[in-house]
Order: C-alpha cells, then sequence, then structure tokens
C-alpha cells in the first residue's frame, strides 16, 4: 500500500500536526505561567528583603535603645549627677569615649543641662575614627529635638526625625544622616536634671540595605512627603535640606489623594522613560508610632521578565526543529510499527483502567516489542501480587488503629471518670474540715494530682508523640511544687530505708514563676519514682537551683545510690521500653513509658536532659529549663477554698444531668444543692428523652457515653429534630477533639467545679439578666486570644474592685465618690451593653437602701460569672 494513502499515515500527520499545535500552545502558556511564576517569586524575594531592611532598622533602633537605657541609669553617671567631682567628670568621659570608640555607628554622644537654654554640659564626638572631647559648648535648647526630649518621661526615650547631621545650623560634609536617641536624667530625688542624647550615623544601615537590595532591585526610604531619606542613588536624599527638592511622588507618578503612600502592599509604579516598577510599600514606626517612615522595594519589570523573555525565544527555536524532526521521524516509522505497538499500548492502557484485556501480545518476538511485552506481562502479575499484599496490609493497619483509638478512648473514660469524683470530692470535703483534717485532705488532694498527672501521662503520650502536646505557661511556686513532691514519696522511701534529702535554692523560695507545673510535676515524679525503686540503700537527693537574671535556668537534679546504668546504655532513653534487664526494666519503663517521656517533655520546655551513671554505683539525671520569673513575685497563702460570688436566682429551675457514673452524679448532686434549683438524674438515654418530653428542663448536663456506647449521635439528632430546646453542657472523659463535638459548654474529666458553676449560674441566670457582649473587646483586639485573656482578667479585678466600691459608698453615703465611681462605670455599661446595671444604678447616694445594694451586688455577680466563663472558654481554644 502506498504510504500516503494509508489511513495510518494520514492519522499519524493529524497527530503530528495536533503534537505541533498542542507543543506551540504549550510554550505560550508554559512562558505565560513562567511569568505569573517569575512575577510570584520576586514579590517573595521584595517581601524577604523588605523583612530584612525592615530587621536591620528596628534591629538598631533596639541596640541603641539598650545602651542609652544602661548609659542613663550606670552608677558612673548617676554619681556624677548627685556629686560631681573630677573624678566623676574623668569617668564620665571615660564612659563616653568607650561607647563612641566601641560603637561604629554612634559619632556623637552628649549630656544637656534640662533646663530651657538646653546647655551642652559633656559632647565628645567621632570623627575619621578619631574620639575628641569637644570645648566649644552650645545652647541647644531652640533645637526642636531638644524641646520634645525633654518633655519625656523617666523610662522613656526619645527618637528624632531622620536628617542630615547640622554643626552651627550648616549641614555637616561629609553627608551624615542622622538619627537623634535621647534618655532623660533624673537625681535621686527624682528631678529631671538632664538628657542624654546619642546621635547615630545611619550610613552603615544604608550600605546594608544596598547589600540586602542586591543589582535587579533598589530601596527606598521616604518620610510622609515623599522625601528621601535613603536611596541608591545618594544625591536623592534629603531633597528638603539640600533644596534639591527631589521627591518619591512625583519621581514615580504616585495618584494617592492621601499624602501617605499604600501601606504593606504591591503597586505598579511608573518611573523614569516610563518603565514599569513593582513596588513594595512598609510602614516603619518607632517612638511608640509618633515617627513613621516607608520602606519601598522597587524592581524593573523588564530586568524581572528579561529572562523569561529569553526563554521563550530559545523555546520555539528548538520546538520548530523538534517539529520539523518529529514529522519526518513519524511519517518514517507510523507504519513500521503502529499495529504492534498500538496492541501492547492498547493492553497497558487497559490494565491502568482496570479493564479486562484477553488479547495475547506478541511475547514469542525476539526484538524490542516482545522485550516490552515480556516486561509488561511479568510487571502485571508482580504489581498484582503487591496490589494484593497492600491491600491486606492496609486492611489490618486500619483495624489496629481502630482498635487503638477504642482502646484510648476506653482508657480516658474509664480512668478520668473515677479521678473526676475524687478530686471534686475532695474539694468539697474543704467546706465542712476540721484544722485537723486539713492534712490528711491536703495529702489525698495532692496524691490525686499526682495519679491525675500520671493519667496524662499515659493517655497523652500518643499527643506528644505527634506533636500535638503544648506546654500551658501560669505562675508557679517551684519550691512549692518540688516540697509537695518530696512530702508525696518521703514516707516511700523511708519504708525502704533510703534517705531522701531535698534542697531548694533561696531563690526558689519566695518567688513564682512562667512554667507548667503538671508537665513539671510529670518529670520530676518520674525521676524520683524511679531513684527510690531502683536503689536499695543508700541515699536519693533531689535538689533546685536557678542561675542568671535576664535569661534564667532551673537546673532540678535527682541522684542516687542505686544499682546505676551502663555507659553504653546511657544514651538509649530516648527509646521508649529500654530495658538493659527485665529486672530494670521500670528504670525505663516506669508507668510503661520510660525515661524518652522526661526527654521529650524536657525537650518541649526547650530545656536538656543529661544523665550520668556508674554501673553499682548510681545514677544522676540533670534537667536544665529555661524559665522567666513571673511579674508577681509576692506569694499569697493558698486558701482552702475560693468563694465565687454567684448571683441569686428569683426563679425556679429544673436542670436534667444525664450520667451512668454513681460518683459523678453523687458529686453533681453537692456542686448543684441550690433552694432554687431542682437537680433530675437519668441513667439511660430513654429515660432522659422521656424527661425532655415531660419535664421540659432548662438546662441538660450530659455525658458522651452511656453504658460504654457514645450517644453524642443522639444529642445531635434532638436538636435538630428540636426535642431539645435547651442549652446543653457536656461533661465527658473523652478528649473534645476525639468526642467530634461541636459544642463549646464542653468539660473534660476531671473538671473545675467552680468553672462548672458559673457556666450554670451564666445559662440559668440569662432568664434573670442580659449577658454582657464582649463583640466590642474581641474586635478590638483583633481576636487575639492571649490579649482578650489579659483583658478579661483585668476587667474581671476592675468589677470586683467597683462592687467593694459601691457596697463602702453605700454605706458612707458619699455623693461625689457616687458620681466618680458612675463616671468610671458609664464607659463599661456602653462598650459591654450592660443594661442590667443601668437600671440598678441611681443618680442619687440617697436612693439606695439595703435592698436597693443587694440587686446592684446581684447583677455584679452574675456579670462577674460570664467573665470568668468567657475566659475560661477562651483557655480551651488558646490551649487547643
Amino acid at each position: 500500500m502506498n504510504l500516503r494513502h494509508s489511513i495510518v499515515t494520514r492519522f499519524a500527520l493529524f497527530f503530528t500536526g495536533l503534537i505541533i499545535f498542542s507543543i506551540l500552545l504549550s510554550g505560550y502558556l508554559v512562558f505565560r505561567k513562567a511569568s505569573q511564576v517569575i512575577t510570584a517569586h520576586s514579590k517573595e524575594r521584595i517581601m524577604h528583603a523588605s523583612q530584612l531592611a525592615e530587621q536591620s532598622f528596628y534591629a538598631l533602633l533596639n541596640e541603641v535603645t539598650n545602651d542609652i537605657a544602661v548609659i542613663a541609669l550606670s552608677p558612673t553617671l548617676q554619681e556624677h549627677i548627685s556629686h560631681p567631682s573630677e573624678k566623676t567628670t574623668h569617668d564620665i568621659d571615660q564612659l563616653f569615649r568607650i561607647i563612641l570608640e566601641n560603637k561604629e555607628t554612634y559619632f556623637q554622644i552628649r549630656l544637656l543641662d534640662a533646663d530651657e537654654n538646653g546647655k551642652e554640659i559633656i559632647r565628645f564626638n567621632k570623627l575619621d575614627g578619631q574620639v575628641k572631647k569637644s570645648t566649644n559648648l552650645q545652647q541647644k535648647g531652640d533645637r526642636e529635638y531638644f524641646k520634645e526630649a525633654v518633655q519625656i518621661n523617666k523610662g522613656e526615650h526619645y527618637f528624632s526625625n531622620i536628617n542630615l547631621n547640622e554643626e552651627y545650623g550648616v549641614i555637616s560634609i561629609p553627608f551624615t544622616p542622622t538619627l537623634r536617641v535621647a534618655s532623660p536624667i533624673f537625681d535621686n530625688k527624682d528631678q529631671k536634671v538632664g538628657i542624654l542624647i546619642i546621635n547615630i550615623n545611619l550610613n552603615p544601615l544604608y550600605l546594608n540595605l544596598d547589600q540586602i537590595a542586591g543589582n535587579d532591585s533598589q530601596f527606598y526610604l521616604i518620610d510622609t512627603q515623599g522625601q528621601y531619606l535613603y536611596s541608591h542613588d545618594r544625591s536623592l536624599q534629603f531633597g528638603q535640606q539640600t533644596r534639591k527638592f527631589q521627591n518619591f511622588y512625583s519621581d514615580f507618578q504616585v495618584r494617592n489623594s492621601s499624602p501617605e503612600p499604600a501601606k504593606d502592599g504591591f503597586q505598579q509604579l511608573i518611573g523614569e522613560n516610563d518603565n514599569n516598577y513593582l513596588s513594595y510599600f512598609k510602614e516603619l514606626s518607632y517612638f511608640d508610632g509618633k515617627r513613621k517612615i516607608f520602606l519601598i522595594s522597587n524592581m524593573d519589570q523588564n530586568i524581572l521578565l528579561k529572562n523569561a523573555l529569553s526563554v521563550r525565544s530559545e523555546s520555539i527555536q528548538t520546538l520548530l526543529w523538534v517539529c520539523l524532526f518529529s514529522i519526518l521521524l513519524s511519517w518514517f516509522f507510523t507504519n513500521l510499527f503502529s499495529k504492534k505497538i498500538t496492541k501492547i499500548t492498547r493492553a497497558i492502557s487497559n490494565y491502568d483502567q482496570g479493564i479486562p484485556d484477553d488479547h495475547v501480545l506478541p511475547t514469542n518476538r525476539k526484538d524490542e516489542i516482545g522485550i516490552l511485552a515480556n516486561t509488561f506481562t511479568k510487571m502485571k502479575v508482580k504489581i498484582d501480587q503487591n496490589v494484593l499484599e497492600l491491600n491486606t496490609a492496609l486492611e489490618k493497619e486500619q483495624v489496629a488503629r481502630r482498635q487503638r483509638d477504642e482502646f484510648l478512648q476506653n482508657m480516658s473514660h474509664e480512668m478520668r471518670t473515677p479521678l473526676n469524683a475524687i478530686l471534686g470530692l475532695t474539694k468539697l470535703l474543704y467546706k465542712n474540715a476540721s484544722e485537723p483534717q486539713l492534712p490528711i485532705i491536703n495529702s489525698l488532694e495532692r496524691s490525686s494530682n499526682n495519679l491525675a498527672g500520671l493519667v496524662y501521662d499515659v493517655l497523652d503520650h500518643q499527643k506528644l508523640v505527634e506533636g500535638k502536646l503544648h506546654i500551658q505557661f501560669e505562675p508557679t511556686n517551684i519550691a512549692a511544687l518540688l516540697k509537695d513532691i518530696h512530702s508525696t514519696y518521703l514516707y516511700e522511701a523511708v519504708q525502704k530505708g533510703l534517705t531522701f534529702n531535698l534542697s531548694i535554692d533561696e531563690k526558689l523560695e519566695n518567688a513564682l514563676f512562667q512554667t507548667d507545673a503538671l508537665r513539671l510535676t510529670q518529670i520530676v515524679t518520674n525521676l524520683v519514682v524511679n531513684a527510690i525503686k531502683y536503689t536499695k540503700k543508700g541515699i536519693i537527693s533531689l535538689s533546685a537551683s536557678i542561675n542568671g537574671t535576664n535569661n534564667q535556668t532551673l537546673h532540678i537534679k535527682v541522684k542516687d545510690t542505686g544499682v546505676g546504668v551502663l555507659p553504653k546504655n546511657l544514651n538509649r532513653i530516648n527509646d521508649r521500653f529500654f530495658m538493659e534487664k527485665n529486672d530494670l526494666s521500670g528504670r525505663y519503663g516506669s508507668y510503661g513509658l520510660g525515661l524518652s517521656i522526661v526527654k521529650q517533655l524536657a525537650t518541649l520546655f526547650g530545656g536538656s536532659l543529661v544523665a550520668s551513671s556508674e554501673k553499682g554505683n548510681g545514677s544522676e539525671f540533670l534537667i536544665s529549663l529555661p524559665i522567666i520569673s513571673s511579674s508577681t513575685s509576692k506569694l499569697a497563702k493558698p486558701a482552702p477554698t475560693s468563694v465565687l460570688p454567684l448571683p441569686k436566682l428569683s426563679g425556679n429551675y429544673n436542670i436534667l444531668h444525664i450520667e451512668d457514673d454513681e460518683s459523678t452524679m453523687e458529686l453533681l448532686k453537692h456542686i448543684l444543692n441550690f433552694d432554687n434549683i431542682t437537680l433530675h438524674q437519668t441513667k439511660s438515654i430513654d429515660e432522659a428523652l422521656k424527661s425532655i418530653i415531660s419535664e421540659t428542663p432548662d438546662l441538660i448536663i450530659s455525658d458522651l457515653m452511656l453504658e460504654n456506647l457514645k450517644i453524642n449521635t443522639r444529642l445531635e439528632q434532638w436538636i435538630k429534630a428540636e426535642k431539645i430546646n435547651c442549652p446543653l453542657i457536656i461533661i465527658s472523659a473523652l478528649d473534645a477533639t476525639e468526642a467530634n463535638t461541636p459544642y463549646s459548654e464542653y468539660f473534660q474529666k476531671p473538671f473545675q467545679i467552680d468553672q462548672l458553676k458559673d457556666t450554670v449560674y451564666k445559662i440559668l441566670g440569662s432568664h434573670e439578666f442580659k449577658a454582657p457582649d464582649f463583640s466590642n473587646i474581641y474586635n478590638n483586639y483583633d481576636h487575639d486570644i492571649p490579649k482578650i485573656n489579659k483583658v478579661l482578667k483585668l476587667l474581671e479585678k476592675e468589677f470586683e474592685n467597683y462592687l467593694k466600691g459601691i457596697n463602702k459608698i453605700g454605706v458612707g453615703k458619699d455623693q461625689v465618690k457616687w458620681e466618680a465611681i458612675i463616671h468610671k462605670l458609664i464607659a463599661h455599661i456602653n462598650n459591654l451593653k450592660l443594661t442590667d446595671l443601668r437600671e440598678v444604678l441611681p443618680d442619687k447616694i440617697s436612693a439606695i437602701n439595703v435592698d436597693h445594694l443587694n440587686k446592684i451586688n446581684n447583677v455584679f455577680a452574675y456579670y462577674l460569672c460570664c467573665i470568668r466563663v468567657e475566659r475560661n472558654l477562651n483557655l480551651k481554644v488558646g490551649s487547643s
């Protein structure tokens, strides 16, 4: 058959043409995509470079802030201020000289009198690396930076606008871009007696910006008027002072109704010769936002896309040659191999799509087509076998995962539920406990908390492995924590005939530190239990110390005279369940987790675990953790119980409690034992539905598991069917993520009794009061949960103080103080929409009697209850 009449040839020519068209279209699309990718990548580079430039600028500000603060508070300067003499003057001269010699960017340091003339008391200049003391002192009282600096308060620092340095009103040569930083100097009577000023040469910063920008982009620093403060072309800088009047807005045709450019965003700008620029604007503010400049990064788009255009041109030429070669090659080989290859291709395609194919492949051929057919046949058999094995393994793994998850959920429920009752009932024991019973109850509570910690060790271990466990910092008395652990295990040590010593640094005794008490207790308890268990005779020592001032480190050491560990095995403490011998499993298998969990928890803190041991002579484990002092330095004596104000409700309310654990049911009876609350308890889901229909409860409190079955699906169905028309509180041993529940009012066992009471009273009180509206607080702080929690904590304290003040004024009948406290409250009333409070607060103090005062107290009690609930809810969100 003539090739030109062959349908295979025609199809080959058609598809060859189609391929050529596809290649050309793909080339165009690739170029278009490449341009977008290059632009996106360039934006990332610009933003990264801008971030580096911003960091350089703020690093300089932080450095000089720290330096001037240290100088202002230095004993040398304070001695000179208090008792000036030749010696103190000499010491100040030495101090100023050393500062200028060691700081490249500082070129002048001055001490000015704080009076209106601003006379220079001492001035040192650095020129060409030489530091000299100036004898020609000037008066700076008419300078803008002096007038502004003299107004700042103690502990604050002043930053000037960036401009060229001038001497006697003349710009210094060479041009020196200058930033002035000032700090007030006070004598021992807190009288402002001087101003300390450091002049910073910004040229090193500018050179750094040149390096960050590189060759294909430029940085600009401009002020709000568009004046260049920095440019790669130095002749453009400070046009106002040099009288050249160059301006960024006019140079780049910025059309903006506002005098300030767009902040933190990209713009397309047009520069000289109508060149297009990709520009990124970044606002840099300092001096508490009083000074604003703008960092602009420019990249010429012609340079940006130069490589893409070059690649497109070369690609088109290459594609044309490839297309021509493809046509010739297709024409030559089409009819020669089409039939056999098509057959094999069809078989492969069918196999890929799962279509049965009974065609016999040409496996008897000796050429490449035969090899391809044989290879595909063998590959098909092997793939089928591997897929079968993988499916079997996958099914087994899925079963194992389900069994593991079910086991952990059941363990969580079975262990947390009794712990919840023990901890809750222990809290209730404090109410009627006599003085001799308190140590026993304290010991019970401490042991219960230790047991809870060990339960968390087991149940949270998977989270720790998966990196889902987080440290929750709170002010903690570490000395008291270690004493609790020591007293808990002292009896066990004495029973074995061991001496258990405790040594605590005095710095830890009367101070609070930010740490996670639960996780720290788990670490120390693990080490102490191992030491006791594997020490037959001798001494166990638990010691704690702290060193450093700014960056403090806590060192906790557990040392014993026990069996010890072989040196080669010390490096294996990361291996879970590692056992040196069967009888030593506890050393590396305490609570089934081993010392690996101690090391992982130490790593979570940002610390380390160092182990040393000598076989037969004992072991030593040293935990080193970074730690921060709490702002609260004085320790208050812990009260056995904290009585939180709860509102007195006038109505009668029904609460339905769905729970099958007797101890938890008994605990709820005691917690909610109030005259106006009727508690109905049921153990089955069917009885619960009957109670919901017949008694229409005002609130439902429910577990998520009854008789080892989850009931969250049933609860959700009742809510959708509107069988449940009241609020629902969940109390469950399951983790909220494991329970997969949308309920915000979720308490995991063991829970805090006071938090549950607050939640119940907030819900029931909504029938009699209008809850505060916290939306303005969330909006004002951009829904930043840590900041909002601080605000809510301050708000709670303020409301408690307001309530004390109102009760005191209500007795004294002081109208002036009453109006003052009303004036303070009006802002909260408007911001939080406290309509109930507005109604019960009269204008005249004389209108308040005992009943009226009780109403005010009740409204405040409800508001405090709502604030505490909101805080606890945010803490749950922040820790999830």
